[in-house]
């Protein structure tokens, strides 16, 4: 059996031998900075992982109330503030975005104008860091 490719001349074999030595014998990744390895897929996502200090939120936030001021912070970043309750159910809707955060938003109130995404965010209940360090 030849040990060549019939793809690649023998300079290139040789080359993409050389490349994958490190996980033939290694058994692993050959990333030297950490932040080029990929996330294991069998751990669960989520800030309910992350040490307290490092969630992003109030003492008094849970996990699920910073994962959720996050999801909604990415639906509505492209949204130009000041905005007000019509205009983002309307971007919501336009945009596809879960129903969950549809029906979360109607509870906004009618006549308030919102500047950013935690004046909405507290608006609908959750808690917020009152500064930030």
């Amino acid at each position: 059996m030849p040990r060549d490719s019939a793809k690649h001349g023998p300079h290139a074999d040789e080359e993409l031998k050389h490349e994958t030595e490190g996980m033939v014998r290694g058994g692993g990744s050959t990333h030297a900075e950490e932040w080029k390895q990929p996330e294991p897929a069998d751990t669960p996502r989520g800030s309910a992982q992350m040490p307290p200090e490092r969630r992003g939120g109030a003492p008094d936030m849970t996990a699920r109330e910073v994962e959720w001021r996050s999801e909604i912070a990415q639906v509505l970043a492209p949204l130009e503030y000041p905005t007000d309750r019509g205009r983002i159910l309307t971007f919501l809707e336009r945009n596809h975005a879960p129903d969950n955060m549809i029906v979360a938003m109607t509870g906004l109130p009618k006549d308030r104008q919102f500047h950013n995404v935690g004046e909405i965010a507290r608006a609908i209940g959750i808690h917020t860091e009152q500064r930030r360090i």
